[in-house]
């Protein structure tokens, strides 16, 4: 099993946010291929392969959200 990913930051934009992290410092003997973003509230996500930003779009303006990479 990977660690968990590093450094995770946030910059918002109109009703989106771009979400970048570094990979995890332990990668459990396989390479990481893929990665997930959750915003809550309201589930919305974007996913990768591979990559360590995406970009979570339809969000709330106004609206505090925590976003989870896995």
């Amino acid at each position: 099993v990977p660690g968990v990913p590093r450094a995770v930051s946030a910059k918002a934009g109109n009703k989106k946010v771009t979400v970048s992290w570094k990979a995890p410092a332990s990668n459990g003997g396989s390479p990481v291929t893929a990665y997930t973003v959750k915003a809550t509230p309201g589930g919305r996500t974007c996913s990768t392969k591979g990559a360590t930003s995406c970009v979570v779009t339809g969000l709330k303006a106004g609206t505090r959200y925590r976003f989870t990479v896995t």
